[in-house]
């Protein structure tokens, strides 16, 4: 598992730090403390979780658009420098069949920093039982040095600094 790329600190020598903004507004969670095994081991990679009423995710850097998958409220987007990202909002929302999930977004789209990714309804979410939680993860991490989560307990999003990675 990748769990071993999240750094506490910034390593002592690097070539490039490389900050990714926050894709909602939230309080940050690191990934051992959500409710999911997978999730917390780093099977999906390193990353962090924001608890988040926002119904808007944005994007945190320009990407071109990998996959959307409304039954798993997700889409993976992969930026110019190579980096694969994962952003899901809620857990075990496969049985609510991609409702209230729009994405404006075809698969291959370039997308700029900051555009829509997709929304959710997060009060209807609320209601279905889904935490109102928004999970990134890094999914090719193997090539970084590692990656260090925010100390901020709260980002917004777009402007605040959620992960810096260390190449």
């Amino acid at each position: 598992m990748l769990i071993e790329k999240q750094l506490t600190a910034p390593p002592e020598q690097f070539k490039k730090a490389i900050p990714i903004a926050s894709p909602v507004s939230g309080q940050c969670v690191l990934l051992q403390h959500v409710n999911d095994d997978l999730i917390n081991v780093g099977a999906w990679g390193p990353g962090l979780a924001l608890v988040t009423a926002s119904s808007k995710v944005v994007s945190p850097f320009n990407a071109t658009v990998m996959k959307i998958d409304p039954l798993d409220y997700s889409i993976e987007i992969k930026s110019s420098f190579g980096l694969k990202c994962r952003i899901k909002y809620g857990l075990h929302t496969q049985m609510l069949c991609g409702a209230q999930f729009l994405s404006p977004l075809k698969q291959g789209q370039q997308i700029q920093a900051g555009a829509m990714l997709f929304s959710v309804n997060s009060a209807w979410l609320k209601q279905q039982g889904v935490e109102n939680i928004c999970i990134i993860t890094l999914l090719n991490a193997k090539a970084l040095l590692g990656v260090l989560p925010t100390h901020q307990k709260f980002v917004d999003a777009g402007s605040d600094t959620l992960l810096t990675l260390y190449i």
